[in-house]
Order: C-alpha cells, then sequence, then structure tokens
C-alpha cells in the first residue's frame, strides 16, 4: 500500500471515478536475445496474426459505431504484415524491426497496432479483462500505455482511467483520441500523469480521480470525507451536464445558421450540440514531425475524427503550410515562396497521397475536401480533377485577390468557406496574430461580396476564424447572410446561446450598424 500522496496530471475525459487500482503494463519487456532468422520470422508472423484475430474477436463484440472506429486498424495490421516481414534482417529480433517501421507513428490506431504485435509476440495472448479478474468491487486501471484495444476491453466496474505520458507539456496533443473517444462513450474519467509519477502507485491502492478541472487530480488513499464529497460532485456534474447539453442541443432553424467546429488536434472533443466540423487543420496532427504521414497515418486520424462527429459533416482542409505556417515536410524557398494549394501543387506527391486517404476515409463520414489559400479557379479545378467527382470540394477564400476573382472561384467551387483571420490580416496588413474580433468595415465588405457571389450560385458559405466565435462578431456574419459558422469548440456553447433568441433582423441592423461605424472612424 502506497503512501497517501497526490498526483497531478492533465484531464481529457471528464469526470470522476473512486476505485482499487489495477496495473496494466501495455509495453512488455523484449526478447534478449534475436534467435535464428526463421525463428524470429516465425515468431514475427504468429504475432501479426494474434494481434489480428485478438482484434477480430473484440470488433465482434463491439456497438456498430464502436467497430467503426477499429475497421482502419483492420486494414493497417494487413499492410503492417508485408512490410514487417520484408524489414527483418538476419540478427534482429521481431520486436527490433517492429520498432524501426513504427517508431514515427502517429495515432492511436498504429499504436495500438503496434502494441497488439508486440504483447502477442511476448505473451501470445493476454486481455485486460483476464487481468482484471481477481480484483473486486469498482476499479482504477493505471497503464503505462493507453491504447484504443485496452479501453474497448474494460467492464463496467472500471470507474477511472489514469495512463501515463513522457512528457506532460505534449499532453493536449498526444492524447490517444480513438481511446479518448471510447473513454468519453462509456462515461470513464481520463487522466493522463508523468510516466514518473506511475511508479507511486501500488496495486490495490485506492484512488480517486478527479477530471472535472484543466488540471487531473489523482489521490491516492483518501479518506471516507473526501470520497463522500467526490461523490456528490460526480453526481451533480452529471445532472448539470444532461441539463446543460439539452439546452444548446437544438439547431437554430430560425436562423437559416449551422454551427460547427474548427478542430486540429485529436484530443479535441465535438460537442453533440455541434452539427459537425467545419474546419479539419489537417496539418496540426502532423506538425512536429521531421518526414511527412504516410497515408495509413492520414487515413487513420480521418477515422478517429470521423468517429467524434456521427454522421455529420466533416470539411478536411488540405495541408495548409508555407509562410508563417512552416512544414519541414511541406517545404517552400525564400526566393519562390507558396502558401496553402500553391504550395502543394508543388508537392504532387504530398497532395496525391493525402487525397487518396481522405478517399478511403469517406466510408466512415460525410467528409468534403477544402482547398486552402485558394486565389485562382483552376485551383479548386485541380484538386475536383485528381479526385475525380468522387467528394464535393470547396475553396477557402482568406486573401483580398481571392475575392477580386471570387466569381470563378465559386463556379469552380462545391462549397465557400471563408478565413477571417487571414482575411482580416491582409487587409490590415498584419500578423495573423494581432487580428482582433472586432470587424474593420472594409472586411465586412469583403464577406459580404463572397456571401452574395456564393448564394447566387447557389453555393453554401460557411465562416470561420476569431470573428465567428464571438458572439457580436457572429451576429454580424448571420447578418450579412453566412449559412454556417465553425468555431473553436469552447466557443460552440457561447455563440449558439447568444443566437438562440437572436432575429434576423437583428443580425441585419447589427450588420449594418457595424460596417456603418467602422467606416465613419476610418
Amino acid at each position: 500500500m502506497s503512501e497517501s500522496s497526490t498526483k497531478s496530471g492533465v484531464s481529457v475525459v471528464e469526470g470522476i471515478g473512486v476505485g482499487r487500482a489495477v496495473l496494466w503494463r501495455a509495453h512488455p519487456a523484449p526478447a534478449p536475445v534475436a534467435r535464428t532468422f526463421s525463428e524470429e520470422q516465425s515468431r514475427l508472423a504468429r504475432g501479426v496474426a494474434t494481434a489480428r484475430r485478438g482484434l477480430e474477436e473484440l470488433v465482434r463484440l463491439l456497438p456498430r459505431a464502436e467497430v467503426e472506429l477499429f475497421e482502419p486498424e483492420l486494414l493497417m495490421i494487413d499492410e503492417l504484415r508485408e512490410t514487417l516481414r520484408a524489414r527483418l534482417r538476419a540478427g534482429q529480433r521481431a520486436e527490433d524491426v517492429i520498432e524501426d517501421v513504427l517508431a514515427d507513428a502517429v495515432g492511436d490506431l498504429l499504436l495500438d497496432a503496434r502494441a497488439r504485435i508486440l504483447d502477442a509476440i511476448a505473451h501470445d495472448e493476454r486481455t485486460v479483462d483476464d487481468h482484471l479478474e481477481g480484483s473486486e468491487g469498482n476499479v482504477v486501471l493505471v497503464t503505462d500505455g493507453l491504447t484504443p484495444s485496452v479501453v474497448a476491453s474494460l467492464p463496467a466496474r472500471v470507474v477511472a482511467i489514469v495512463a501515463a505520458i513522457k512528457d506532460l507539456a505534449s499532453a493536449p496533443n498526444g492524447a490517444a483520441s480513438h481511446a479518448a473517444i471510447l473513454a468519453r462513450g462509456r462515461d470513464i474519467p481520463l487522466a493522463l500523469v508523468d510516466a514518473n509519477d506511475l511508479g507511486g502507485i501500488a496495486p490495490n491502492d485506492v484512488l480517486l480521480v478527479d477530471t472535472t478541472a484543466e488540471v487531473a487530480r489523482v489521490e491516492i488513499g483518501p479518506n471516507a470525507a473526501t470520497r463522500e464529497a467526490a461523490e456528490k460532485v460526480r453526481s451533480a456534474l452529471a445532472h448539470s451536464r444532461a441539463e446543460f447539453e439539452t439546452e444548446v442541443a437544438s439547431p437554430l432553424g430560425h436562423l437559416g445558421l449551422a454551427v460547427l467546429v474548427n478542430i486540429g488536434s485529436l484530443r479535441e472533443r465535438v460537442p453533440s450540440s455541434s452539427e459537425g466540423i467545419g474546419l479539419l487543420r489537417t496539418e496540426l496532427f502532423f506538425a512536429d514531425r521531421e518526414t511527412a504521414p504516410s497515408e495509413a497515418e492520414q487515413f487513420g486520424v480521418l477515422c478517429a475524427v470521423a468517429a467524434e462527429a456521427p454522421r455529420s459533416l466533416v470539411i478536411v482542409r488540405l495541408f495548409d503550410a508555407g509562410g508563417d505556417k512552416p512544414l519541414a515536410w511541406l517545404p517552400s524557398s525564400e526566393e519562390d515562396p507558396a502558401r496553402g494549394i500553391a504550395l502543394l501543387s508543388r508537392h504532387t506527391d504530398v497532395l496525391d497521397l493525402q487525397l487518396r486517404a481522405i478517399l478511403r476515409a469517406r466510408a466512415h463520414g460525410d467528409l468534403r475536401v477544402l482547398v486552402p489559400f485558394v486565389e485562382h479557379a483552376h485551383e479548386v479545378s485541380d484538386v475536383r480533377g485528381r479526385l475525380r467527382g468522387r467528394l464535393p470540394v470547396g475553396a477557402l477564400i482568406e486573401t483580398q485577390d481571392a475575392v477580386e476573382r471570387i466569381d470563378a472561384i465559386v463556379e469552380a467551387s462545391d462549397f465557400v468557406s471563408i478565413g477571417t483571420n487571414d482575411l482580416s490580416a491582409s487587409v490590415a496588413k498584419c500578423d495573423r496574430a494581432d487580428v482582433g474580433v472586432s470587424p474593420d468595415a472594409r472586411v465586412l465588405r469583403l464577406v459580404a461580396r463572397v456571401i452574395a457571389s456564393a448564394r447566387a450560385q447557389m453555393r453554401t458559405v460557411t465562416v470561420c476564424g476569431e470573428m465567428a466565435g464571438d458572439a457580436h462578431g457572429a451576429r454580424i456574419l448571420v447578418g450579412l447572410g453566412a449559412q454556417a459558422l465553425s468555431v473553436a469548440p469552447a466557443r460552440l456553447v457561447p455563440v449558439k446561446l447568444s443566437l438562440r433568441n437572436a432575429t434576423l433582423e437583428d443580425c441585419r441592423k447589427i450588420a449594418g450598424a457595424a460596417a456603418e461605424l467602422r467606416e465613419a472612424r476610418a
């Protein structure tokens, strides 16, 4: 039994749980020495086969919505089988080649496949459910490596999860997305803590896991009064959550407006009251890498995001890099700088790979492709041609030059989005970071011109950016004729609440007044 103490971490899934600790070691120790080449081939083949069989058995027990989370992983394991076999060399252990091939894996489906294969090689077959046998009552799972399969295998008496992360500072971008989706769907609080802190937790320790604040609290050996107080908070949280979701669940039909969210991390939650994802910033998922993501990695990420917004719209922006948004694996030159689709068009291998991943993922959601930083109609037409009409393609309008050519761009597009941050920066001739939410009359006129062109050609218009996430800015944009707003997840509820009692006439008056006031001050 460990001494009473408290560990801090990052909250991933909100809630409170109290139970006895059960420790699950997710990273088995490798074999001490390599066997013969033939023996290592057999170990590797057996591990892959066992991993796939175990995943198939798990999938058969899951509801359809969760089955869709794991379907991409089955394909990934099939792809890995031949890759791993071809990379194995004499003198290597099976574990070595797995680590080599998956060293830069991004997305927890690939990490899950890696863990399953390594576990199968080390232990043949074992499950978390088997590991929990012998423990009684509510338990808290404590693990050094959380993957979707682990969460999907948990029985109802697991009331919280404490998972290790090597670098706590990277937790906001490194949370296990599929695992978080599954934990959230089962209402299991999930906390990420520094890997060094797991050593302070022993089997059967009573743990209180509180993830109701941004900083998670994991208390070892809480007293009776603390446990009773935690239970009261848990009950109140469940009650208020149900009321709050109901309050903002209804769409803003009286304004003819959809409110969506911007997503740029596997950790970000898509609120149930949103109507989908209006801007999926794909480059942010792979921003820290030195090499471009593979098709399988992109496919896994897209499926994870689509699972967060089942049966809802997901607008996938192609990789947006260049200028003040550099990516190591999508370089531009100082002599000939380019941004967005202009840069992607110079790296057609990256562009085509991303389009293939999106096409593969379309079975998992209502995916649409958004072309970034469009300035010419042919840039949209080129992407449409590469997709051969298999997905809708839209243009992201972010510059004054694009607005000057808006009629032709709209004609080439299936839908239009407006990026107010870049558009405002281009007008004010400043950095995007310096753009405020208060709209400039010049920007409003550009936005109005884009909306008018799009509506005249029967195209829907979504507005992204800080202006859309501001209550006053949102009313102005509705007054200008926007049909959808896409905002940060944290801004969804405030924006919807601010518009719930607004009328179109109110919004039009506010838009007109804002333009006149700003123009008078100019």
